[in-house]
This record gives C-alpha cells, sequence and structure tokens, in this order.
C-alpha cells in the first residue's frame, strides 16, 4: 500500500542526530511487504513543541531537508528499504521558511508537497489553534506551489485558512490538492476533522482526502474500545465519505501519520504500522471490495504521485 502521511523524514532526521532512539531494523519492518511509496514528511511545530518533543533547536529548513534525503538514501543503499519505493517529499508547518524563494529552491531539492500550516498561526496562516486565515504572504505561498505543481495539502489548517486556500485553488482552476490526514467531523468532531461543507467543496474541486488511524480522529469514545472497534470505527468514516459525501473512490487514499515512535502518542493508532497494508486490505474488502481496497491502497495515490514527480 502507499502510506500518502507519514513523518519519515523528521524520523530520520532525529535517528541520525541522536534526538530519539529508534532502531532502522524497525524501520525495515514497516516497509518489508507492507508499504511501496507514498508522501515521507519533514515536519515543524511551535520552537516550543520542537525542543520539548524532538529536542531540536536548529531550524535551517533547506540543511534539515537535505541531510533527511540524504539519511533515506543511506537506508536505501543498505536495504534497509527498497530502492524502488515511490516517495515523494513533504514539508508539514512552513513556519520556518525563510521567504518563499525559497521554496522554490526546495522544489528543485526534490520537495513535492506541502502543508502551509501545523496546528499553529505561522507567518503564512493559521491552524486550529487560531482563527485567522492566510496572511497575504500565505496567499503569495499557495500561488507559487501551484506555479510549481505541488501537491497543496489543508490537513492542519482552520476553516478560515482551509476556505481562503480552496478559493485561490478554485480561481485557479488547480487540482493538486488534499487533506492527507483528516477525518469526518460529523462522526469525530475533533478539530482536526473536516465538515460535510468542507467535504463537499474539496470533492468539487476535484480534491483527495487521506483518512487517517489515529483514535482521536476516529472516535472520541475510544478508551474502551478494542481493536476491533476501533477499526470498525475508521471504516464508518470511509463509508460517510462514499455513502454521503458521495466523494468520488478515485479521490480517497489512507495515510498512518504513525507516532508510535513517540512516546507520548504510543498505542494512539487504530492500525498496526507493521501489518497495516494486510489489515487495511482485509477491512475494505469485507467492507466493499478486493477491487475497491486496491484503488484506494495503490492506484489513487500511485496516479497523484505521478502527477507531480
Amino acid at each position: 500500500m502507499y502510506d500518502m502521511h507519514y513523518d519519515l523524514l523528521t524520523i530520520l532526521y532525529c535517528v541520525f542526530n541522536k534526538k530519539i532512539n529508534l532502531k532502522l531494523k524497525d524501520i525495515k519492518k514497516i516497509y518489508d511487504n507492507n508499504i511501496i511509496g507514498g508522501i515521507v514528511n519533514l515536519y515543524f511545530m511551535s520552537k516550543q513543541e520542537m525542543k520539548e518533543q524532538l529536542n531540536i533547536e536548529y531550524f535551517d529548513v533547506t540543511k534539515m531537508f537535505k541531510e533527511s534525503i540524504e539519511y533515506l538514501e543511506i537506508l536505501k543503499q543498505n536495504n534497509v528499504i527498497s530502492k524502488d519505493i515511490n516517495f515523494i517529499y513533504s514539508i508539514e508547518g512552513c513556519d520556518y521558511l525563510k521567504d518563499i524563494l525559497e521554496l522554490e529552491h526546495l522544489y528543485k531539492l526534490g520537495l513535492r508537497s506541502i502543508l502551509p500550516i501545523w496546528n499553529e498561526e505561522n507567518k503564512f496562516g493559521s491552524g486550529i489553534r487560531s482563527d485567522k486565515g492566510l496572511t497575504e504572504l500565505g496567499k503569495e505561498l499557495i500561488k507559487k506551489a501551484i506555479d510549481l505543481n505541488m501537491i497543496i495539502d489543508v490537513s492542519h489548517a482552520n476553516e478560515k485558512t482551509f476556505d481562503d486556500i480552496l478559493d485561490i485553488i478554485e480561481k485557479e482552476k488547480y487540482s493538486n490538492i488534499i487533506a492527507s490526514h483528516s477525518n469526518v467531523k460529523y462522526l469525530c468532531d475533533n478539530k482536526r476533522n473536516l465538515s460535510d461543507e468542507q467535504l463537499i467543496r474539496l470533492k468539487k474541486l476535484g480534491g483527495y482526502i487521506g483518512l487517517v488511524g489515529y483514535v482521536n480522529f476516529v472516535s472520541l469514545d475510544n478508551e474502551n474500545m478494542n481493536y476491533r472497534e476501533k477499526q470498525e470505527n475508521f471504516i464508518k468514516h470511509l463509508k460517510y465519505l462514499i455513502d454521503v459525501i458521495k466523494f468520488p473512490i478515485n479521490k480517497i487514499f489512507i495515510s498512518s501519520d504513525d507516532m508510535s515512535w513517540n512516546n507520548k502518542f504510543y498505542n494512539k493508532d487504530v492500525f498496526n504500522i507493521f501489518k497495516i497494508k494486510e489489515e487495511l486490505f482485509k477491512l475494505i474488502e469485507k467492507n466493499y471490495s478486493k477491487e475497491i481496497a486496491n484503488l484506494i491502497l495503490i492506484e489513487n495515490p500511485e496516479k497523484l504521485i505521478e502527477r507531480v514527480k
């Protein structure tokens, strides 16, 4: 399967710089006969959260991006992951970009997707911890990303920023727009999930959505759920998208956003990251068909990736 939002670049930066204790054999286990590609991400939070959670106080985005890609190449050369794996690179939270010209430079280095904001407010716009929208600089950033044919990811955007981004997308008649790791707000009233109105607008503009198996985005009442019950709640989000919103099946994919490497988020995933392909195929096939499982887990994300490579 393709995992369309996984923080592998941040994980590798932290592993190779001894910020976290994760073995390369565990990364190998994630990808062996499990994940064949997707969007791998370098993410940025507030300076305080970067320090507290990752022990990072250094924010040269270009240098960190280049280093992370080099570490990924080391993994390929040492057969930790396949040389043929179909990745594109993303940055989540553009807080520390020096200017919009740096985005163009990063594109030349291989960047193909951006989340302009994380949860915080930054110079480009606001996430779910603020009610402001895109700034004028943020509007320029979105237009530059469109010029570069990059994927623009609205996960983490608040409602105002979401609307501001989609206003530009609509005006420019652009369709490489995704919510890579967001679920259905009607089923789980989490600020990170999308309302029916947002989902319908994303659908009308030809955008994509990636459902995510993080328990707090699946159900707010998950403390006493067992593993099977959590997965049953997850599939409700897919059914709602298809049956209620009428979201095109060929515009749906899955993201793990797996955080099990971070002790703060341990045991918060609906799926076992080491078996996520097997578990998802069985779940979607059981509720729909093998063909739809293949479409959502392989064909849809593969086509999107090829559009921006």
